[in-house]
């Protein structure tokens, strides 16, 4: 009885481990450079993991960061080789930041066909920030509406959400154009599904805390200009850096 016992507890453990989570895939390219790199995103109980992986003149360059349920306002950046982690405050970070509902300025430009899908193709101004985005939603990725509702960089602002569906513009993003400081970003939906994954993909147990990242408090956008305006050495040289501290093994 003791064993049985046991086994229906570990088999509940187990359960408790897994929740619906969500994979999504989606690819990055300018117009200097059409294969910038690609992000991975995974969302569960709240919690999301993002695996970017950038190609630079110098090499891949990977990253790994995390942002969790009960700390909603700190990015974790990985150090998945030597097992340490950064934090960065991200709560006035605009790319990030889900502003008042009324805050989000979206006009409709139109209807279109995006990465498979049927579109609403409109322009999203944040007031009071110097972001501008445009943005191809459809209702055609099957789940949108969970999908829309994880915690990501891409998704997850739920009065961006409203403001969107005020216009009839709800969906999924399948594709993204960001303009920033001067540099634009397109972020193109490969894939979105459901996936179940062990709660330890999103846990720092094990790891340590270490200093700030050489590129702690930039966007994504800042982050690849100040690569991009790096004379060769001074790129090859942050690349090696990047790979030493960030690299590592990708979940499945």
């Amino acid at each position: 009885m003791k064993k049985i016992v046991a086994s229906l507890f570990a088999l509940l453990l187990g359960f408790q481990a897994f929740s619906q989570g969500y994979y999504m895939e989606m690819k990055m390219s300018s117009a200097e450079n059409g294969d910038m790199g690609v992000v991975k995103l995974y969302a569960q109980d709240g919690n999301s993991r993002s695996e970017i992986n950038l190609n630079t003149p110098g090499g891949p360059m990977d990253m790994q960061t995390l942002i969790l349920k009960r700390t909603p306002n700190t990015l974790y950046v990985l150090n998945s080789k030597g097992k340490t982690y950064s934090e960065m405050d991200i709560s006035q970070n605009n790319q990030y930041k889900d502003f008042p509902q009324e805050d989000y300025e979206v006009t409709v430009l139109g209807k279109e066909k995006v990465n498979g899908f049927n579109a609403t193709h409109v322009k999203i101004v944040h007031k009071g920030s110097a972001i501008t985005e445009e943005m191809w939603t459809s209702k055609e990725v099957a789940d949108y509406t969970a999908f829309i509702s994880a915690k990501t960089k891409f998704t997850g602002r739920e009065n961006l959400n409203k403001a969107l569906a005020a216009k009839g513009a709800d969906g999924f993003p399948v594709r993204i154009k960001t303009s920033e400081h001067g540099v634009d970003v397109q972020v193109d939906l490969v894939t979105a599904e459901k996936r179940n994954y062990l709660a330890s993909l999103f846990s720092l147990d094990g790891y340590t805390k270490s200093s700030p990242t050489p590129m702690s408090g930039l966007s994504q956008q800042e982050m690849i200009q100040k690569v991009q305006n790096m004379t060769p050495e001074e790129r090859q040289q942050f690349i090696e850096q990047m790979k030493n501290q960030y690299g590592g093994q990708q979940p499945k």
